[in-house]
């Protein structure tokens, strides 16, 4: 098995390396620059979005533990108002999904309008992408009680990646480490 301490820190300074590779390409000629309000409206609309998303997990997530009564019916001898078919796994969805919302969207919005300030309509796209990946996670995750389902990594690593893209091209752009492009 990888070392724990060691793996971590050499796969992610690896991905960020290529990230900065790719980013020196595609992002030249760009700038760090503020952009209109305009030009920020399909990212303003993914961050409403993707607000919205995260309150429908938590949401049913407060629902999951009501009606499946594991945690608000622990202290009492009331039986959940659904039969515990599968409950554990139903549970367990609905916590993971909001927790990896909650998890993951500082970072989703915080790279998405970091990028904004280069490509704002790109950002918006990228953004609108990580949103769908966002909606799909509860399907991939399955609903088995003891470990999530196979398909998870269709949800969880793009998002990642798309992530990280915008944080090491904003951070790139920002310091003039792209391909000048050639004034004429």
């Amino acid at each position: 098995a990888p070392n724990p301490d060691v793996f971590p820190l050499l796969f992610q300074t690896s991905v960020y390396v290529v990230f900065a590779i790719v980013a020196y390409f595609t992002e030249s000629g760009q700038e760090f620059a503020p952009k209109s309000i305009h030009e920020l409206r399909w990212v303003i609309l993914d961050t409403f979005a993707a607000l919205y998303v995260y309150g429908v997990f938590r949401f049913r997530e407060g629902i999951a533990n009501q009606a499946y009564g594991i945690e608000s019916k622990k202290e009492t001898n009331e039986e959940p108002l659904i039969p515990p078919a599968n409950a554990a796994g139903k549970l367990r969805n609905a916590v993971r999904t909001a927790g990896n919302a909650l998890e993951q969207l500082p970072i989703f919005l915080i790279s998405m309008y970091m990028y904004a300030f280069v490509r704002p309509f790109l950002a918006g796209i990228f953004g609108a992408i990580e949103i769908v990946l966002y909606i799909a996670y509860p399907f991939v995750f399955g609903c088995d009680g003891k470990k999530p389902g196979p398909l998870l990594q269709l949800s969880t690593i793009p998002r990642y990646m798309l992530n990280e893209y915008m944080m090491v091209a904003s951070i790139m752009t920002l310091f003039d480490l792209v391909r000048a492009t050639e004034k004429v």
